[in-house]
C-alpha cells in the first residue's frame, strides 16, 4: 500500500467570494470605492447612504461651495504635488521624455519644494463632463468610413492619460483582423485632430505633429524640426553645446530654438484639451488625500476622509423591524428577498468598515514610526518595510500592500504623498545625492564612486552601483554629460 501525505480538511485554505470581495474593497482607490457605493445603492434597496458635505481635501465640514478651512471649492479638491517623489515616472515613458520634462521644468523638484507655477500638474488632472475620448471618437467617425469605426474605437480606447497611443498599429490590426494600412490611415486622421499631438506613439512624434500643425498658419523655427527629430536625447540631457557642434550652429542659436520649443510645444497633448476645450463645461478632478495626518500635542493623529464623508445604514424594514405587509403576500419568497438584500447590504457595510479600520491602523503605525520624517523632513526618513508593519499589526503583508496601493496621505506640512513613500528607504539617499550633484563645481563633476564615498561620510553606506541606479532613476546624466 502506497502512503502519501494528504492535507487534512482543517489545513486547507479556502478562499470564498466574501473574502475576495473584502480584499477587493480594501484595494479600491477612493474614486473606485465611491463608484462601488453608488452601484450598491442603485442595486440594493436595503442599502442606504448618508453622505456628508465635507471638503475632500482637508475633511472639514462645508457650509457652502468653498471650504473655509483650506479655501478649496466644494467637492473639487485642488492638486498638491507629490512632495518627495524624486523618482516619479510615467508608465512606459522613455528616458528622453523624462529628461526633456526635467530640462524644461515640467516636473521640477527641489528638496521637496514646488515652484509656484507648477501647482497644477497635468498628470493628475482628468477632464470630466464630455471626456477627451468621446470628443475624439465623435470627430474621428466623421473622417473615416463606417467600416473603419471599430478601428477608430480601438485607437481612441488605447490613448493614455498623456494623449499617447499605448498599443502599436500592428497589435490593433491583428486584434481586429484588418490590414495594417487601414489602421495607419485611421491613426493619421486621429493625429490630425485637436489637441495637436494626440495619438502620438512617443515624445518625438508628438512634438513633430505639433510643429506640423503650427506650420499651417505660420512658419516655425526651421531648426526645431532638426533638433527634435535627431537630437531629442541630447536636448533632454541639456547638451546645448554638443547639439550646436553637431549641427554646426552657435550655442546661442540652439538656445533660441530651445526657448521656442518651451514656449510653443507641450509634451502632453491630453492636457491641452483642458485649454482648447469648452471651459464652461469642463471641470477637473485631482488627486486628493485618503488619509490626513495632523500634528497634536501628544504626537500625530490620523483622519480618514471616507469615514468622515460616508455613513451607512439598512433601510427600515430590511433590518430588525419587519416590513408591514398583508398576510396574503407574506410568504417565504418575500422574506427570502428581504433577507438576501439585507445580508448583502450588511456585508458590504462590514467590508467598508473593515477597510477603514485597516487603513487607520496602518496610517497610525506609519505616523508613529516615521514621526521624525513628518516633523523634520525627508532626511529623517527611517527604513521600513511592509513586512515589518504587517508583523507589528498582525496582518498579512499582502493586506498591507493592498491597503496602501494608490492611496495618498496629506502630511502636517501640507504636502501630499503616496502612502508607499513611507516604505521607500532610498528617498533620503536620493535627496542628499541630488544636493551633492547640484552643488558640485563646474570644473569637477562628481563621479558615482565619489558620490558613494560622500554619502558614506554622511552616514549612508552605499555601493557605487547603487548610486548609479538612484541617479538613473532621478534622470540625472553621468558626470561626463553634466
Amino acid at each position: 500500500m502506497r502512503l502519501e501525505p494528504t492535507a487534512k480538511p482543517d489545513h486547507v485554505l479556502r478562499v470564498n467570494s466574501r473574502l475576495i470581495t473584502a480584499s477587493t474593497i480594501l484595494h479600491f482607490t477612493s474614486d473606485e470605492l465611491e463608484r462601488a457605493i453608488s452601484q450598491e445603492q442603485l442595486e440594493n434597496p436595503a442599502f442606504e447612504v448618508i453622505e456628508r458635505q465635507i471638503c475632500l481635501f482637508c475633511g472639514a465640514s462645508l457650509q457652502g461651495q468653498t471650504c473655509i478651512s483650506c479655501g478649496f471649492s466644494g467637492f473639487s479638491a485642488q492638486v498638491t504635488q507629490v512632495a518627495f517623489d524624486t523618482h516619479k515616472t510615467i508608465p512606459d515613458e522613455s528616458i528622453s521624455e523624462q529628461q526633456w520634462n526635467e530640462y524644461f521644468h515640467l516636473n521640477t523638484y527641489d528638496n521637496g519644494q514646488i515652484e509656484d507655477d507648477e501647482e497644477l500638474d497635468p498628470m493628475v488632472s482628468i477632464p470630466t463632463g464630455q471626456t477627451l475620448a468621446e470628443v475624439l471618437l465623435e470627430q474621428l467617425e466623421t473622417l473615416v468610413a463606417p467600416e473603419d469605426k471599430p478601428i477608430a474605437e480601438q485607437l481612441v480606447g488605447n490613448i493614455d492619460e498623456r494623449g499617447y497611443l499605448e498599443a502599436s498599429v500592428e497589435e490593433i490590426a491583428k486584434q481586429l483582423a484588418v490590414q495594417v494600412e487601414r489602421v495607419t490611415f485611421v491613426l493619421s486622421q486621429l493625429q490630425s485632430l485637436d489637441p495637436p499631438g494626440i495619438g502620438a506613439r512617443d515624445l518625438r512624434e508628438c512634438l513633430l505633429i505639433q510643429l506640423r500643425a503650427i506650420s499651417e498658419p505660420e512658419q516655425p523655427n526651421p531648426l526645431a524640426y532638426v533638433i527634435i527629430d535627431h537630437y531629442l536625447d541630447l536636448l533632454g540631457q541639456g547638451q546645448i553645446r554638443e547639439i550646436g557642434r553637431q549641427i554646426k550652429v552657435s550655442e546661442q542659436e540652439v538656445r533660441n530654438v530651445v526657448h521656442y520649443i518651451r514656449q510653443t510645444l507641450h509634451p502632453y497633448p491630453a492636457y491641452l484639451y483642458q485649454m482648447i476645450g469648452n471651459a464652461n463645461t469642463l471641470s477637473t478632478i485631482h488627486i486628493r488625500p485618503d488619509i490626513i495626518i495632523r500634528k497634536t500635542d501628544t504626537g500625530h493623529e490620523v483622519e480618514l476622509i471616507e469615514e468622515q464623508r460616508f455613513g451607512f445604514s439598512i433601510v427600515s424594514g430590511y433590518g430588525t423591524q419587519p416590513l408591514s405587509i398583508d398576510d396574503e403576500i407574506k410568504n417565504e419568497e418575500v422574506h427570502r428577498y428581504i433577507r438576501q438584500y439585507s445580508n448583502q447590504a450588511t456585508f458590504f457595510i462590514e467590508c467598508i468598515h473593515q477597510r477603514w479600520r485597516t487603513l487607520k491602523r496602518i496610517a497610525l503605525s506609519l505616523a508613529d514610526y516615521q514621526s521624525d520624517f513628518l516633523e523634520k523632513g525627508i532626511r529623517f526618513m527611517r527604513h521600513l518595510t511592509r513586512s515589518e508593519i504587517a508583523q507589528l499589526l498582525h496582518l498579512d503583508e499582502g493586506t498591507v500592500s493592498r491597503a496602501i496601493a494608490n492611496k495618498y496621505a496629506l502630511l502636517p506640512n501640507g504636502h501630499l504623498i503616496p502612502m508607499s513613500e513611507f516604505f521607500d528607504g532610498s528617498l533620503r539617499a536620493k535627496d542628499i545625492l541630488r544636493e551633492l550633484i547640484t552643488s558640485e563645481k563646474t570644473d569637477h563633476r562628481l563621479s558615482d564612486e565619489e558620490l558613494a564615498r560622500l554619502l558614506s561620510v554622511r552616514g549612508i553606506p552605499i555601493a557605487r552601483r547603487t548610486v548609479t541606479k538612484y541617479r538613473e532613476e532621478m534622470r540625472i546624466p553621468p558626470s561626463r554629460e553634466r
